[in-house]
């Protein structure tokens, strides 16, 4: 019997309409093709039971069981997504290896007439793609590294950057977190390392590796995600362009830019504890004393002066890299940031 769905190893070889994962939610959650739609074939709790019954009854149960599942999860599927879709549609449909889950999918939407694709390898097969991409790709990188103290507005400038038409890659955006003890960002949820990596892929792929690639100096994990080995292999030799701004200035940035923390201070005080074996008590008192007065100003200017200030001097990023620029920033306004953006581009 001729398959009316095709195999299709490469799975940026074409243009489909819509790419189409077929594993549980969790499973999505974790990683998946970047602008993929999770319509699960079995829900974690059905994929459980029918694994459950698999090992402790019977194969041909969990097959009939998992069969009658996945045909209803699927009829549930096309008359929820697909039901406006011409008869020109092309998905791709892919799961864990390219097996029963995604041929499933693929059979049904092939016999409605649909010019469907199969991922042959599955998540499997993207996912090496993306491991092996990002064992070279440092090297190719063009960076140039935007760097200074904390509160010296780099991510802002790093944004402005990318609106006035240079090339950027939003290390913090892309892991949802700004990179600091202070930097996990309430009702955001970071991704997985995985997912953290896909992003960063497709990110890249739509970038000219032949032009300048403006990066925020961080150091090699942002929250609980790492930057790949060799991106971050390329970003502590690029050269880098130094923004500099008075303690009162970044402090005054900082309460501004971390104002939720201002409006919830209980957000503060466990991470102080992280702080507790580094720093004296006398600090770490003195800084809770600050939060129940309120006294934000002062107690990010004393936590810039004891903690971030230290630990930029230190970090291996910054050392004897060659600084191409070195900016003093009069302010940190919008107007100030977008001027800076523009010394940045200029001749870059």
């Amino acid at each position: 019997m001729v398959k009316k769905y095709k195999l299709i190893k490469n799975w940026e070889s074409k243009n489909f309409d819509t790419i189409i994962d077929v594993r549980s939610p969790s499973e999505f959650a974790n990683d998946h093709i970047i602008g993929a739609i999770n319509c699960p074939v079995l829900s974690d709790q059905e994929r459980e039971k029918v694994g459950t019954i698999y090992k402790k009854e019977s194969t041909f149960k969990a097959k009939i069981i998992g069969s009658s599942l996945t045909a209803r999860n699927i009829a549930d599927h096309i008359e929820k997504n697909f039901l406006e879709q011409k008869g020109s549609w092309q998905p791709l449909i892919y799961c864990w290896r390219g097996g029963q889950r995604s041929k499933a999918f693929s059979i049904i939407l092939s016999e409605v007439g649909w010019r469907t694709y199969q991922l042959d390898g599955g998540y499997k097969e993207y996912r090496n793609s993306v491991v092996k991409f990002f064992e070279n790709i440092g090297s190719k990188l063009k960076i140039i590294l935007i760097s200074g103290k904390t509160g010296s507005a780099k991510t802002k400038i790093l944004q402005n950057i990318g609106e006035l038409g240079g090339q950027i890659l939003d290390l913090e955006g892309l892991a949802n977190h700004k990179g600091s003890l202070l930097g996990k960002i309430p009702g955001l949820e970071q991704p997985s390392q995985k997912l953290f990596e896909s992003k960063l892929f497709n990110n890249l792929k739509k970038l000219n590796l032949k032009k300048n690639i403006y990066v925020e100096a961080e150091s090699s994990k942002i929250g609980n995600v790492h930057i790949p080995k060799s991106i971050w292999a390329k970003m502590i030799i690029s050269p880098r362009v130094e923004i500099k701004a008075d303690l009162k200035l970044r402090a005054n940035f900082l309460v501004k830019d971390y104002d939720y923390m201002c409006d919830s201070p209980d957000l503060i005080y466990p991470l102080l504890s992280g702080l507790r074996k580094r720093l004296s008590k006398n600090l770490i008192d003195s800084w809770e004393d600050l939060i129940l007065k309120k006294n934000w100003e002062e107690l990010t200017e004393s936590f810039l002066q004891n903690h971030y200030d230290p630990s930029y001097s230190s970090n291996t990023i910054k050392n004897d890299r060659k600084i191409i620029k070195l900016i003093n920033a009069k302010s940190l306004s919008h107007s100030e940031i977008s001027k800076i953006a523009k010394k940045i581009l200029k001749n870059n």
